[in-house]
């Protein structure tokens, strides 16, 4: 039996079997430099695509893809990171580089059909006149410029300093750097030097910053180092995917999974811990281990903690390799958010953040030292992670909150949300790739990007609740959500990696890399990848 498929514009399913054709009115702002990559909406009338499966709900799609192009005198000059934003505005990036004048739009929709808007945008050289922005500020040399999509924290501009002008002209020829790699776009070749340009020649998408002429590979289904071919000699088998692993009973919940090693990793949830430490199947090891497991750390070497423990006390163990459980059980204020260690001349010293946003450390096996917290206690931290800096996500007074820790004054600071316009909830998950690069995720969908100084809202993956994230660049963000799957935001769209009916919530997701990437949940529900 075929299976029926019907292709129709959102919202128009059941009343016209045509679309309304699109147009752009406005673009604001108008006025863009030369020297800088400019963040633009385009206002006007778009219209996604859907495609739906009434025999598969869950493979239904919509197709938001639109792309843009400026035209000037027979020259044409495509936008990037085109995004529906709102029903009738799209976000797009100018790049730097474009001659002076006048230039007229070009928008094409998922149907392929067109709008032109005549003098859409002016272009200025900041080389020659002083080119200001909208808020008074103005474009020189100074520090970056903030990016100013649907996203943006205007707030972020009093923290950022001036505004950049960005690239500048000079007498070289160069390529554009956008995802920073250091290597450089075919195409994009302009007499600009600076920040965000490059002589170096080899990148295949200016979006990923793993992927260029050289880079390593990985079994990820990317063509990391742009020779045309994905995961040569990489996978442990042919056409990999991502399975689920049958080991673990089907009455455990997975809160936490903690990978120490190829293959190796602990997974815990209430009262179990089981470990695969040898490549092969999962063993029990959950002897005298605390009750209400929501967090776990590995080190290098095989050596865990886990924290658990009830909303008003915590409790942290323990857990050794070849272990028939928890040992050195110590009690702590509250559970824990976030955990991590280091070694040091005495040992192993965990340290970690607890839902009460106090920091705790302790070395085994004496008692854990905490800290005070200068948050309120209307705080309460879901996740926190320690990468280049350290921070957590939650909610404070059921609005959703993330705070970034200062190692020199040992106190919080709040991240600047409040323009992105979230709905109330809490954020689950946080992950830190860099001091200026971070992601949290949360309910109802929302997932947050900071670049520089400035946080942004990217599309929903889902209309559920996001639980869990693992970032390990911008084009390689990794989730699991509450429907029970994993998804990959690239840095243009999602897609999905795994999905099940079977009504599983996938909790957390972790890896050592992303040829081994684990995701744990309900009804003792893991899956790995790659088998």
């Amino acid at each position: 039996m075929s299976r029926l498929v019907v292709f129709a514009a959102l919202g128009t399913l059941a009343c016209s079997a045509s679309s309304p054709a699109v147009t752009v009115r406005e673009v604001e702002p108008r006025e863009v430099f030369q020297q800088a990559d400019t963040f633009i909406l385009i206002r006007g009338s778009f219209t996604p695509k859907v495609k739906v499966d009434f025999q598969n709900p869950g493979a239904s799609t919509r197709d938001a893809q639109f792309t843009a192009q400026l035209e000037q005198a027979g020259l044409v000059v495509g936008l990037f990171d085109v995004r529906l934003v709102e029903p009738e505005v799209l976000s797009a990036r100018v790049p730097a580089g474009l001659g002076e004048g006048r230039w007229a739009l070009r928008v094409t929709d998922p149907f392929q059909r067109q709008a032109r808007l005549e003098d859409a945008i002016v272009t200025l050289d900041c080389a020659a006149t002083t080119c200001r922005l909208t808020d008074g500020g103005v474009v020189d040399g100074g520090r970056p410029m903030p990016r100013a999509d649907a996203g943006f924290d205007a707030g972020a501009e009093e923290d950022a300093g001036p505004p950049d002008a960005g690239p500048q002209p000079c007498a070289l020829i160069t390529l554009a750097d956008d995802d920073g790699d250091g290597f450089g776009r075919a195409g994009s070749e302009a007499m600009l030097c600076g920040s965000g340009r490059t002589m170096t020649p080899g990148d295949c998408d200016d979006v990923d910053p793993g992927v260029y002429v050289g880079a390593p590979e990985f079994c990820n289904r990317v063509d990391d180092d742009c020779d045309t071919q994905v995961d040569e000699g990489v996978c442990p088998v042919l056409n990999p995917n991502w399975i689920r692993r049958l080991d673990t009973a089907s009455d455990k919940v997975w809160e936490t999974a903690a990978p120490f090693g190829a293959g190796q990793l602990r997974v815990a949830g209430r009262d179990d811990v089981w470990i695969r430490a040898d490549g092969g199947f999962f063993e029990a090891a959950s002897a005298s281990c605390p009750n209400d497991i929501r967090k776990a750390w590995t080190s290098a070497a095989g050596q865990g903690f886990v924290v658990g423990g009830n909303p008003a006390l915590g409790r942290i163990s323990t857990h050794a390799l070849g272990a028939a459980g928890c040992l050195n059980t110590r009690m702590v204020s509250d559970p824990a958010a976030g955990l991590w260690g280091d070694s040091t001349d005495a040992g192993l010293l965990v340290s970690g953040v607890l839902r009460n946003s106090r920091h705790f450390e302790w070395l085994p096996p004496g008692q854990p030292a905490e800290s005070a917290t200068n948050l309120s206690s209307s705080v309460r931290l879901e996740d926190a992670h320690r990468g280049a800096v350290l921070m957590g996500a939650g909610s404070e007074n059921s609005a959703m909150g993330v705070w970034s820790w200062d190692d020199t004054t040992r106190t919080w600071r709040p991240e600047r949300l409040n323009r992105l316009a979230l709905p109330q909830g809490t954020l689950h998950g946080v992950w830190v790739v860099s001091p200026t690069s971070a992601f949290a995720v949360g309910d109802q969908g929302v997932v947050l990007e900071k670049a520089g100084t400035a946080w942004r809202r990217l599309p929903a993956p889902t209309s559920g609740t996001v639980t869990s994230v693992r970032a390990f660049n911008a084009a390689r963000v990794y989730v699991t959500t509450s429907e029970g799957a994993v998804k990959k935001w690239n840095g243009r769209a999602w897609l999905t990696l795994y999905a099940t009916d079977a009504g599983v919530s996938l909790n957390d997701l972790d890896g050592v890399s992303e040829s081994d990437l684990w995701a744990v949940g309900t009804r003792g529900w893991i899956v790995h990848w790659p088998e």
